[in-house]
């Protein structure tokens, strides 16, 4: 039997082409609509200023605000934390610490830091330190949001740093009453290594999209690095995180979404955090969140295509679907990566790969010319190695997704993860 490889190969590409448009297109609008984001945001400082102007706002808004920090074994990182926060420009402010029954020595080192006579760093005064039992990280924020007494929650995690501006920029988007809950802008600083450099360009790009679902108040995602609320619309209202879901992040931020309250993503927010240092490290990371999410999704099933007035329809009918869509491609990952490298050696048609790497280059120039000054220009250098690095970041989520849909049929959880912490670089010292 003739078999015409050629025909089977040219089939199985028009397959993937087809899956790939899906994906191709959802990207293309975003980068049409991504610099947008600027014009709108200028529109809404004119329409606050206007506000002001007529009395209908006060001209200073300085609102307490409440920086919850939940630590488990966060003795690396745990004072870098604690000081950028201090060092920041805004002044009506207060830190809650919460060590969620470290067995490391976070607790001497807090307890030593507060004590420290010596250590005339500004503010010492309004942290709040407390010890629980060990409870998880939902369980740790429930405890300090409880204890906090700010009109404004921000919630960071104890491997991060604050830029000395945050708070101050922060306040400006709930000075406008109708927002509800701010995502800041997190930047990857450990970058030692090919673990950190792929984590470094992911977020670049993944934030820099953020600015689409800003426009459309569709961004379900506010994660605990750098996340604002207002605790009377949400925490008051809306309960608190939920302690057996291990994103809490996400399933607040989608419990949000569901009561149809606006949330905006803030570019000038920046929080500097570590991200994993090696792949066990990744991989732990993507397991919780890839569980996290699938569970979520299942919880706020009512939010896909719905048709309800208070639910944003580009995140109903758009980003909530085609983030679905992205897991099941993402399970066909090695098929398709195989596939259509095979068609294209064998058939020495290079065109699909050489339109891949183009419509990626657009990426690349959109980010760095339109996104925020924070992004180092110079990465741009770097773009041929980006599949490379990319394939490898597919490889560690496609892992954690097959764990995570076995861990759901035996109906399994995962517990609060930490990797070896070696420190955020330059926290909140970065201009």
């Amino acid at each position: 039997m003739n078999v015409n490889y050629l025909v089977i190969f040219s089939n199985m590409r028009s397959i993937i082409t087809l899956l790939a448009l899906l994906v191709l297109v959802k990207y293309f609008v975003y980068l049409v609509i991504a610099p947008l984001y600027d014009i709108q945001k200028q529109l809404n400082l004119l329409r606050l200023k206007r506000a002001i102007k007529k009395g209908e706002l006060p001209e200073n808004y300085e609102p307490l605000v409440s920086i919850i920090i939940p630590a488990w074994n966060e003795e690396v990182g745990i004072l870098t934390t604690i000081r950028s926060v201090l060092t920041n420009t805004y002044k009506n402010f207060e830190v809650v610490v919460i060590n969620d029954g470290s067995t490391d020595k976070t607790d001497e080192l807090v307890k030593g830091f507060l004590k420290d006579k010596t250590d005339k760093g500004p503010g010492k005064s309004i942290v709040r330190y407390f010890f629980k039992k060990n409870g998880g990280k939902g369980a740790a924020l429930n405890y300090g949001i409880k204890k906090a007494k700010g009109e404004i929650i921000l919630t960071m995690d104890a491997d991060s740093a604050h830029h000395p501006l945050t708070i101050k920029n922060l306040v400006t988007y709930f000075h406008d009453g109708t927002v509800q809950a701010v995502v800041g802008n997190v930047k990857v600083r450990n970058v030692r290594n090919l673990v950190g450099l792929i984590q470094q360009f992911e977020y670049i790009f993944g934030f820099y999209f953020k600015r689409v679902n800003s426009v459309f108040d569709a961004e379900y995602i506010f994660g605990g690095a750098c996340a604002a609320f207002r605790k009377k619309t949400t925490f008051d209202k809306l309960g608190y995180f939920d302690t057996e879901n291990k994103t809490e992040d996400i399933e607040y931020s989608m419990r949000v979404k569901q009561a149809g309250l606006k949330s905006v993503y803030a570019e000038d927010v920046y929080t500097y955090t570590e991200g994993a240092s090696d792949f066990v490290g990744l991989y732990k990371q993507r397991l919780r969140w890839k569980k996290g999410r699938l569970d979520t999704f299942l919880k706020y099933r009512t939010l896909f295509f719905s048709r309800d007035k208070k639910h944003s329809k580009f995140m109903s009918w758009l980003v909530l679907p085609y983030a679905m869509v992205g897991e099941i491609q993402m399970l066909g990952e090695p098929f398709f990566f195989t596939a259509i490298w095979t068609y294209t050696i064998v058939s020495g048609d290079y065109l699909s790969v050489g339109l891949s790497s183009l419509f990626i280059f657009i990426t690349y120039l959109s980010a760095f010319v339109f996104g925020d000054h924070q992004t180092n220009k110079l990465n741009i250098i770097l773009f041929p190695f980006t599949w490379f690095m990319f394939y490898i970041l597919a490889v560690v989520e496609f892992l954690a997704l097959l764990r995570s849909i076995e861990m759901m049929y035996l109906n399994q959880e995962i517990t609060w993860q930490s990797w070896a912490r070696k420190g955020v670089l330059d926290g909140g010292n970065v201009a």
